[in-house]
C-alpha cells in the first residue's frame, strides 16, 4: 500500500511538472534615452536591452518553432515602456492592408499583452499591423487563445509606428504607464507575452509559448521582472465634444439643427482605480439596431452600441446580470392611470441620459472593485380622449437611477470569486428592483479540471396604479458546471435552475425564466496537422429541459457537430440535431394554463469557408430542419462574399434567407361579449425572410477611413390555415377566418421592411481626438403585400418614408499632465 501511494504521488508531480511549464523570464532595462518612436531603432538604449526570440506557434503547428524569426526589446523610463521588434518576412510576402482602427482584417501584426498583476485573468492587449493600425482590447476571465480581448470597444491612448525593410518589418511601441494598472510595489514583476501573424503563412507565434490544450491565454505569459520605482502618473483625462445633428424627413424636410455639447473624463484615482464619466451624453451617432420581425412570446436582445456601456464594462458583465441597453429605454412603467376612454398617440423613443460613471480598478490584493451608475430623466406619453379629442401628457419612466457593484477576488490556480449586486430606483408610482448574484470559478493547479456555480436571487417592489398598494416578488437561480478544460478529450456536464419569479430585467436581459436544464457536452480536438486537416474537433450534446413550476416534461435535444481546418485553410462544419419526443411549449401560447405541444423533428445542417487570406472569400452556410408530423420545414442558408480591391479597400456583402413552411404559432385570442376567453388561435404559416447586407470601406490613411453599411430586413407572413388550441393542449380546427369582413383582407398577413444606411467618415488628427461626420437613413415598412417579388417590394420600400440623419462630431483629447507641463516651462 506505502508503495502504491508514493508511485501515485510521483505521478501527480510528474503531472503537475508538464502542466506548469516552465515560464520565459527576462530582466526589464531601465534607460534614459529620449526614444522616438519612429520604427528606427537607432537609439543607443536599445543595445542593452536583450533580445527575446525563440517564439513558437500556436497554429497551425502548435509546440513548432516559428517557420519566420521574431526579435524583441523592451526598455522602461519614469513615463512609459517601450517595445521594439523585429519581424522578419520577405517584403513581396508581407500583407499590409489599411483598416480602421481596431480592424486587423487580413494584416500582418505585432503584439504585446501585460497582466501587471500576473494573475492570470486580468490584462491588456495592444497590437499594430504593418500598415500602422492599431487594435488594443481588454481581458477578464483569463482572455480568449485567440488573443482578442472580452473588451475590444476599449481605446487606449498610447504611440506606435512601423517600417517595411526588404526582410523584415518593425513596429515600435510607446505604452503610457497611464494605459496600465498595476500596484505600488517598489519592485515589480508583470505577465507579458509578445506575439506575430505571418498571414503568408497563417501562422500565429508566441514568445512564451500558448498549448492550446490548456484554458486560457493570459495564464500562460511569460515575465518581465525588476521593474523598478515606476509609479503611475496623474491620470486624468478630459474629452470635449461638440456635435450638430441635422435631421430630415421625407415628409417634413429639414429640422431646425441641434447642437451638442459635453465631456468624458478618466480620472485615475490612485495607482490601480480609475473613474469614467459621461456627462450630458450623446449617442446620436451610434450604429443602427439590426430590426427583425419578432413572432415570438420573448424579447429581441440588440447589441450595445454606445461606446461609453461598451468600453471598460467586462467587470460589470461578468454576471451575466448588465444589459445595459435598459439604460435609455422607455414606456417600462406608467406612473399614472389612463382611463379606458384614453388611447395612447405618441411616445418617446429614448429616455434622456443626464449622466453615467463608473469605478474600476483592483487592490494589490487581487480584489477587483467596480461600481457603475446612471441617471436617466423623466420621459412622458401622449394620450387623447376617444370622445373629445382632448390630449394630456402622462409621466411613462419616472427619474430613474441605475446602479452595478461588483466585488472580485483572484485565486489560486486561475480561480476567482464573484460578487454582483444591481439596484434600479425609480421615483414615484414605479417599480423597483435589486439582483444579487455570486460567481465561483475553481480550477485544480493542472488547470485540468473546472468547478463552476452561480447563484442569484432577485427581488423586486411594483406597485400597483389601480389599488395604490404595493408588492413584491423574489426568485432565484443557480447553475453548477463541472468540466475537463485541458486536453484532446473534454467534456462538461451542468445543472441550470430559474424559479418562475426569478426576474433580473430591469437591468439584466432574461427572455424568460421558470426551468429547469440538465445539460452534458463531449468533445474530441485534434490540434496538431493530421491528414488533411491542420486542426479538427467532434462535439456531442445532450439537453434536458424541464419547467420548475409546474415541474413538467419540457423538450430533450441531441446535437452533434464537427469542425474542421484544412491545410489550404479552408474550413468546413457540419452538424446535427434532433428532439426525438414530443416536446412542450408553455410560453408560444401567450396564456397560462395553455401548453403547445410539437411532435419530433431533426436538423442538418453545414458550412464552408474558402481561405480568408485571399482577395476574394467566399462563406456559405446552409441548414434543412423537419417535423415530419406536421409537414413543417425550415430552410435556412447565407451566402457571404468578399473582396479586397488593393490595400485600401474592401467590399462585403451577406445574403441570408429562411423558409419556414407549415410552422404553427400563436395568432391572437378570441373573447366573447362579456370579454371572457373563448379561443386562444394558432396559425399555419409560411415565414420568409430575406437579409441583404452590404458593407464597404475605403481606407486613406491608418488614422483615417470612410465606412458604408447598408441592411435591408425584408419578411413575409402568410397564414393558410388557423386552428385552436384547448386547455387539455390539443390543436383542433376552428371556424375563424383571419379576414377583416369589411375589406376582406387578411389581417395577420404581414409584410416587413427594414432598411437601414450607416455611412461614417473617421479622421484620428491627433492621438485621442477624432472627427466623425456620420450619415444615417432608416425606412420601414409593414403591410399586406406579400404578393411582391424582391425588386417591386425593394421598389415600394425605398419609396416609402424615409428619415435622415447626418451628425458632425468631434472629440478632443486634453492630456492634465501636458497641460501642466506647459504651464510649468512658462
Amino acid at each position: 500500500m506505502k508503495k502504491l501511494l508514493i508511485l501515485i504521488a510521483v505521478c501527480l508531480s510528474v503531472l503537475e511538472a508538464t502542466a506548469q511549464q516552465v515560464k520565459k523570464t527576462f530582466e526589464a532595462v531601465r534607460t534614459t534615452d529620449n526614444i522616438k518612436i519612429d520604427g528606427v531603432f537607432d537609439e543607443a538604449a536599445w543595445v542593452e536591452a536583450p533580445i527575446l526570440g525563440d517564439f513558437i506557434q500556436r497554429r497551425p503547428n502548435p509546440g513548432q518553432p516559428s517557420e519566420r524569426k521574431t526579435e524583441v526589446r523592451l526598455l522602461y523610463d519614469d513615463e512609459a515602456l517601450y517595445i521594439a521588434a523585429k519581424i522578419y518576412e520577405e517584403r513581396d510576402q508581407v500583407f499590409n492592408l489599411l483598416t480602421n482602427r481596431d480592424n486587423i482584417g487580413n494584416s500582418d501584426y505585432f503584439g504585446v499583452t501585460i497582466d501587471p498583476f500576473q494573475a492570470g485573468l486580468n490584462g491588456v492587449g495592444l497590437f499594430v499591423t504593418v500598415a500602422g493600425v492599431q487594435y488594443d482590447a481588454l481581458y477578464s476571465n483569463g482572455g480568449s487563445e485567440r488573443v482578442w480581448g472580452n473588451d475590444n470597444d476599449w481605446n487606449a491612448v498610447w504611440l506606435s509606428n512601423t517600417q517595411i525593410n526588404d526582410d523584415h518589418w518593425t513596429a515600435e511601441f510607446k505604452i503610457p504607464y497611464a494605459v496600465l494598472r498595476f500596484n505600488s510595489d517598489e519592485i515589480q514583476q508583470w505577465g507579458i507575452n509578445f506575439m506575430r501573424k505571418s498571414t503568408f503563412l497563417n501562422e500565429d507565434s508566441f514568445w512564451n509559448p500558448i498549448d492550446p490544450q490548456i484554458d486560457g491565454y493570459l495564464n500562460q505569459a511569460g515575465s518581465v521582472t525588476n521593474l523598478k520605482n515606476i509609479e503611475t502618473p496623474t491620470r486624468l483625462f478630459f474629452y470635449p465634444y461638440v456635435s450638430t445633428v441635422f435631421s430630415r424627413t421625407s415628409e417634413t424636410g429639414f429640422v431646425d439643427p441641434q447642437l451638442n455639447g459635453g465631456m468624458d473624463i478618466k480620472y485615475g484615482i490612485n495607482d490601480a482605480f480609475t473613474l469614467d464619466a459621461t456627462l450630458i451624453p450623446d449617442f446620436s451617432g451610434v450604429r443602427s439596431d439590426n430590426q427583425v420581425l419578432n413572432l415570438s412570446p420573448f424579447e429581441v436582445r440588440f447589441n450595445e452600441n454606445r461606446q461609453f456601456f461598451t468600453e471598460g464594462v467586462e467587470l460589470f458583465n461578468k454576471a451575466g446580470l448588465f444589459y445595459s441597453r435598459r439604460i435609455g429605454s422607455t414606456f417600462r412603467n406608467i406612473t399614472e392611470k389612463i382611463d379606458d376612454n384614453e388611447s395612447i398617440i405618441s411616445r418617446p423613443q429614448a429616455a434622456q441620459l443626464i449622466n453615467a460613471s463608473k469605478i474600476t480598478g483592483r487592490t494589490n490584493g487581487g480584489l477587483g472593485i467596480g461600481f457603475f451608475n446612471a441617471i436617466s430623466d423623466r420621459t412622458y406619453v401622449t394620450v387623447e380622449n376617444d370622445e373629445t379629442g382632448e390630449t394630456r401628457e402622462v409621466e411613462a419612466d419616472p427619474l430613474t437611477n441605475f446602479n452595478v457593484i461588483v466585488l472580485d477576488q483572484n485565486l489560486k490556480n486561475n480561480s476567482s470569486v464573484t460578487l454582483t449586486n444591481t439596484n434600479v430606483m425609480r421615483g414615484k408610482n414605479a417599480d423597483d428592483a435589486n439582483v444579487t448574484g455570486v460567481n465561483l470559478n475553481l480550477n485544480d493547479k493542472t488547470l485540468t479540471w473546472r468547478l463552476r456555480g452561480f447563484y442569484a436571487y432577485s427581488h423586486i417592489n411594483s406597485y400597483g396604479l389601480e389599488t395604490g398598494a404595493t408588492s413584491s416578488k423574489t426568485g432565484y437561480k443557480y447553475n453548477l458546471q463541472f468540466s475537463k478544460t485541458r486536453g484532446n478529450f473534454q467534456f462538461n456536464i451542468s445543472r441550470n435552475l430559474e424559479t418562475d419569479d426569478y426576474d433580473i430585467n430591469d437591468l439584466g436581459f432574461l427572455r424568460r425564466a421558470n426551468r429547469l436544464e440538465h445539460n452534458a457536452r463531449l468533445s474530441y480536438t485534434q490540434f496538431e496537422p493530421k491528414g488533411a486537416f491542420n486542426n479538427y474537433s467532434y462535439s456531442l450534446r445532450f439537453e434536458h429541459n424541464r419547467l420548475y413550476n409546474p415541474s413538467q416534461f419540457a423538450e430533450f435535444q441531441i446535437s452533434s457537430g464537427f469542425n474542421g481546418t484544412f491545410k489550404n485553410f479552408w474550413s468546413v462544419s457540419l452538424d446535427a440535431n434532433t428532439t426525438p419526443t414530443t416536446s412542450y411549449d408553455f410560453f408560444e401560447a401567450r396564456q397560462e394554463g395553455y401548453v403547445f405541444e410539437r411532435p419530433e423533428s431533426f436538423s442538418v445542417g453545414g458550412r464552408l469557408s474558402t481561405d480568408s487570406r485571399k482577395n476574394v472569400r467566399i462563406s456559405t452556410r446552409y441548414r434543412y430542419w423537419n417535423r415530419p408530423d406536421w409537414n413543417q420545414t425550415d430552410q435556412f442558408g447565407n451566402i457571404s462574399g468578399r473582396v479586397r480591391i488593393g490595400t485600401r479597400a474592401e467590399i462585403d456583402h451577406n445574403i441570408e434567407f429562411s423558409n419556414r413552411a407549415n410552422e404553427r404559432g400563436y395568432v391572437t385570442r378570441l373573447y366573447d361579449n362579456s370579454g371572457n376567453l373563448e379561443n386562444v388561435v394558432i396559425g399555419v404559416r409560411d415565414v420568409r425572410n430575406l437579409t441583404n447586407t452590404l458593407s464597404s470601406s475605403y481606407i486613406f490613411t491608418n488614422r483615417m477611413g470612410l465606412t458604408f453599411r447598408l441592411r435591408h430586413y425584408w419578411s413575409r407572413v402568410e397564414y393558410n390555415d388557423f386552428l385552436e388550441i384547448t386547455e387539455d393542449d390539443e390543436l383542433r380546427d376552428i371556424e375563424y377566418t383571419g379576414i377583416d369582413a369589411t375589406t376582406g383582407d387578411p389581417l395577420h398577413n404581414r409584410n416587413f421592411n427594414q432598411f437601414n444606411i450607416d455611412m461614417e467618415y473617421n479622421w484620428q488628427f491627433l492621438p485621442g481626438s477624432e472627427i466623425r461626420v456620420i450619415w444615417k437613413r432608416a425606412i420601414g415598412t409593414d403591410d399586406l403585400n406579400t404578393h411582391l417579388d424582391f425588386f417591386n417590394n425593394f421598389s415600394n420600400t425605398f419609396s416609402a418614408s424615409n428619415f435622415d440623419t447626418i451628425t458632425v462630431r468631434m472629440v478632443y483629447f486634453v492630456d492634465y499632465l501636458k497641460i501642466r507641463n506647459v504651464f510649468r516651462k512658462s
